[in-house]
């Protein structure tokens, strides 16, 4: 899948796991910057194994460092940061950073890991459609995808037709109705 489509299917997952799970709870504003920032980056994150990847072009010098990096991405893309080991140690570090950043916002920090978690998993999620599917058992060399082989050629081909013309729209449309169908309740 796309940046794009990776986004917003991480958004819209973030958005019914907030404004309609966590609804119960008064959502400051702050936490809902949290919650998309966290959804952005987490949504993005497993292509950090790619040196050209959007989330590096977004950080000043970021394809430098990302080049940088991709040692520590064992295996290159999708292959750790594709998988259920990539799934605990991604959030595991971010989880440390945000205890650096914003010790004594226990619920910033929790809003953070949860939106970061559920852009991450979407992100894993969406790229099980795709032809090339994901190493979910990483470093175990079996690839995962939905259909399951024999029928992998049914199976989305990335930034073609289908996922822009379809899934892409698709998504908005729900994401869209999720907000709205929020604010209209309020």
């Amino acid at each position: 899948m796309t940046y794009k489509t990776h986004l917003t299917a991480g958004l819209l997952l973030s958005s019914v796991y907030f404004l309609e799970i966590e609804s119960k709870h008064d959502l400051s504003f702050l936490i809902i910057l949290v919650a998309i920032f966290a959804t952005v980056v987490g949504s993005s994150a497993p292509d950090m194994d790619k040196p050209s990847g959007h989330l590096w072009r977004k950080i000043p010098a970021g394809t430098t460092l990302g080049k940088l990096m991709k040692p520590l991405f064992i295996g290159g893309h999708r292959h750790l940061s594709h998988s259920l080991i990539g799934l605990i140690i991604f959030p595991g570090i971010l989880y440390l950073l945000l205890l650096l950043l914003l010790a004594g916002y226990p619920e910033l920090i929790n809003a953070g890991i949860i939106a970061f978690v559920i852009g991450y998993a979407t992100h894993l999620f969406a790229d099980l459609f795709t032809e090339e599917g994901i190493p979910l058992l990483f470093p175990l060399p079996f690839r995962f995808g939905i259909p399951p082989t024999p029928f992998d050629k049914a199976r989305i081909k990335t930034g073609r037709w289908f996922e822009n013309l379809i899934i892409y729209p698709a998504l908005n449309l729900a994401l869209l109705y999720v907000v709205l169908a929020n604010l209209w309740r309020k």
